[in-house]
């Protein structure tokens, strides 16, 4: 009897170059996806400014319109098909620069209701360093902090420190 060939020789597949699996090309379909619906939510004048192919930006125009769950995921998929064969470069930085444009409003908010509480709680220091810094506003900043206090004594209603919040958002630069 002789010896037989066995059925799995391992070397043959050694050479063959397999594409992506099926699960990674389902995550990058799902990617893009989301990209598209992050970029439409942007609005339709940056969707038109983006210089895309007319097909991409009439789908991408669209999502915004559609109401019904199940047809907004299959113009989801549709749109991610698009995308697929179009490099989506352009449309990740206009993305990432609204991702960070929000970012920098939060955190000039942020800051603008630390400096605001500093204000009210008593920080003196503060409000002479303001009122140096902006002379033109200098005279309103000190009479809102000084109702602001009196409210959060009293217990009333924060209508100054409110007003307070508005001019320190409203000033030119870093009040800090």
């Amino acid at each position: 009897m002789g010896k037989k060939k066995p059925l799995y020789r391992p070397e043959e597949f050694d050479e063959l170059e397999y594409g992506p699996s099926k699960s990674q090309l389902k995550r990058d379909s799902i990617e893009l996806q989301k990209l598209g619906e992050e970029f439409a939510a942007l609005g339709d004048k940056v969707i038109k400014d983006a210089a895309l192919p007319p097909e991409l930006e009439a789908a991408l125009l669209l999502i915004r319109k559609l109401t019904k769950h199940e047809a907004k995921r299959r113009h989801m998929q549709y749109v991610g098909k698009l995308m697929r064969a179009f490099d989506t470069g352009h449309i990740r930085e206009i993305v990432e620069a609204a991702r960070q444009g929000h970012a920098i409003k939060t955190a000039a908010f942020h800051h603008a209701e630390r400096l605001r509480d500093r204000l009210v709680d008593g920080d003196d220091d503060l409000v002479q360093q303001l009122f140096d810094k902006y002379p033109e506003e200098g005279q309103r900043l000190r009479q809102l902090v000084l109702a602001a206090r009196r409210e959060k004594d009293s217990g009333k209603p924060p209508a100054s420190s409110r007003a307070l919040f508005k001019l320190l958002r409203s000033l030119p630069e870093d009040p800090e």
